[in-house]
């Protein structure tokens, strides 16, 4: 596929030929999943004269997505492939998604054109003055007020979709993080509106975008009405959407989202997962006519490929989920799977020296999004299997983040700092979604290890950022929104102390659970106690005996109510 072009790979010395023989560089950002990706290769880059034209007055880079996701960050125009061109000192000139032959040869002829006359250089110089003009730096704050946690909330839910469930219009995609901001706050508020948007979300997708022959749900639809799907499937999604079933199953208490459960985890313990070593698969490639076929039919072909790449943090995400999914949906497997590949990540991706876990094995790029969804796989491990072998890692972790990924403007950079680093990545990016959960798994680590300093940690890092910044966020501030809700509660922790061998099977932790407060965090202590008590900064509750008392002691005050 798109053999006729002279790839390299994303490296000081590819930057350098570009440097020394006065060319742009050409840069293809695909993945194995990417179905256009491979149109691109079977159609633009197999053209003869595009390829004689990209070889010899271009520096051709190619790389993937999921690899370097922080290169993705950085220069995505919007969608896969992104075809993006790039100075010798990595600075962005033009891009575009999918290009077919004939405008690759028009955009690639004019490239060249420009760059004889200077006109690039110009632009560029123009730009870097810009660049350097000093911005101020942010002013402190606190976290926000109950009114602008509302505000903020609106503004999620203006871009709902009152009639196909779901945010925006189209493409649309799955956003998990803005449903299980709605299961939790009917969850813990009875907000009923709230728990109506996320049944319907999740009815609507599973109408459109899972796969009733083998499991699980493809990464997008096309359309507005999710009838339209884009058929890869990803290890992302489909943790998103287990996640938000189970949780829905536990809270909502409408419907039976448990077939659906049961499909998506099912086709991630047969498809992506490695039987071997417990570890998980990234994703699964688009082929819209096998997927279109039943399933008799299919099982005549082969299967779309998947991509055997282990990341760290989407293998963290996947234990933390089946953690709480099998807890919730009472399928012990499901937890075993999800301890699993925690335990694989830790010994194959694992940095002890740094404190931190690697992107890909043997790969030595480290990112924040990998650190911070390690964290969460700790936190659900020390819900089950207590702290003594979790406190040292999520210990070292949260030091070495601290040290390594500090951002100047507050909160965390998805990179260590590199000044000689290409282009913009020698400046951290600073997410507010990444941030965000950052933040929120801050608070409740501190709660469960009993370290009160790591909360006003997490506080520093959402007053880094402004009310104008998260509503532009739209219903990507969900977040946010759930960790300033939880730290404005106060972190919670409850210490189940039981006489059973293992957590699901007592009522007491199942309750704390099932009660899904995402400010609390649920520890259990087989020390034959029978009882539970609940910590805030403050000190802890008396003993409760019952799950129905325990509820009542989980239940806050009505918004404004102290």
């Amino acid at each position: 596929m798109g053999g006729k072009i002279a790839w390299r790979e994303w490296s000081d010395e590819s930057f350098q030929t570009a440097e020394r023989e006065g060319k742009l560089v050409l840069l293809d950002l695909t993945a194995s999943w990417c179905h256009w990706c491979h149109v691109m290769d079977d159609t633009t880059y197999s053209d003869d004269a595009v390829a004689r034209l990209i070889n010899d007055n271009f520096v051709p880079v190619r790389v993937d997505i999921d690899r370097r996701p922080d290169i993705s960050e950085r220069y995505n125009r919007g969608g896969f492939p992104t075809t993006a061109f790039l100075s010798h000192s990595g600075d962005a000139v033009w891009g575009a998604t999918y290009i077919p032959p004939a405008d690759m040869r028009r955009v690639l002829e004019g490239l060249l054109r420009a760059k004889r006359a200077g006109e690039i250089d110009q632009a560029l110089a123009r730009a870097g003055e810009r660049a350097r003009t000093p911005k101020m730096a942010p002013s402190g704050r606190g976290l926000p007020s109950e009114g602008e946690l509302g505000r903020l909330m609106s503004g999620m839910m203006d871009s709902f979709d009152p009639v196909h469930g779901g945010f925006g219009d189209e493409p649309k995609f799955p956003n998990p993080d803005a449903v299980d901001l709605l299961i939790t706050r009917h969850a813990v508020l009875g907000d009923r509106s709230a728990a109506s948007a996320a049944s319907l979300t999740l009815a609507r997708m599973a109408e459109g975008l899972y796969d009733g022959a083998e499991g699980g749900v493809f990464r997008y639809s096309v359309t507005r009405d999710w009838s339209v799907p884009h058929y890869e499937k990803m290890l992302e999604t489909n943790l998103g959407y287990l996640r938000n079933l189970a949780r829905a199953q536990a809270a909502l208490g409408t419907g039976d989202l448990s077939g659906l459960a049961e499909g998506v985890a099912g086709y991630l313990l047969t498809t992506l997962r490695d039987p071997a070593t417990g570890a998980f698969f990234g994703s699964q490639d688009a082929d819209e006519e096998y997927y279109r076929l039943p399933l008799k039919a299919r099982s005549k072909r082969p299967a779309p490929s998947v991509d055997r790449a282990v990341y760290s943090g989407w293998n963290a995400l996947a234990s933390s989920v089946l953690v709480e999914a099998g807890a919730l949906l009472a399928r012990p497997d499901l937890v075993g799977a999800g301890l699993g590949a925690l335990d694989r990540v830790m010994e194959t991706h694992w940095d002890g020296r740094m404190g931190l876990v690697a992107h890909s094995e043997g790969q030595g790029l480290f990112l924040s999004e990998d650190q911070v969804e390690l964290l969460g796989a700790l936190l659900s491990a020390m819900e089950v299997r207590g702290t003594e072998r979790t406190r040292e890692p999520a210990e070292e972790l949260i030091r070495a983040v601290a040290e390594r990924f500090a951002h100047r403007d507050g909160g965390i950079g998805d990179v260590v700092a590199d000044p000689a680093g290409i282009g913009s990545l020698a400046h951290p990016v600073r997410s507010l979604v990444t941030n965000s959960r950052w933040a929120h798994r801050l608070a409740l680590a501190g709660a469960a290890l009993g370290r009160t300093a790591l909360l006003d940690q997490a506080r520093g890092v959402l007053a880094s950022f402004d009310t104008a910044t998260v509503l532009a966020h739209g219903p990507f501030s969900a977040p946010f929104i759930a960790a300033a809700d939880s730290l404005m509660a106060g972190p919670l922790k409850v210490e189940v102390h039981s006489s059973l061998a293992r957590p699901w099977e007592d009522p007491l932790w199942v309750a704390s659970k099932r009660a899904m407060d995402p400010r609390v965090v649920t520890l259990f202590v087989a020390d034959g106690g029978g009882f539970a008590v609940a910590c805030t900064e403050e000190g802890c509750s008396a003993k409760i005996r019952g799950p129905d008392e325990l509820l009542r002691a989980l239940r806050r005050p009505p918004p404004g109510q102290v």
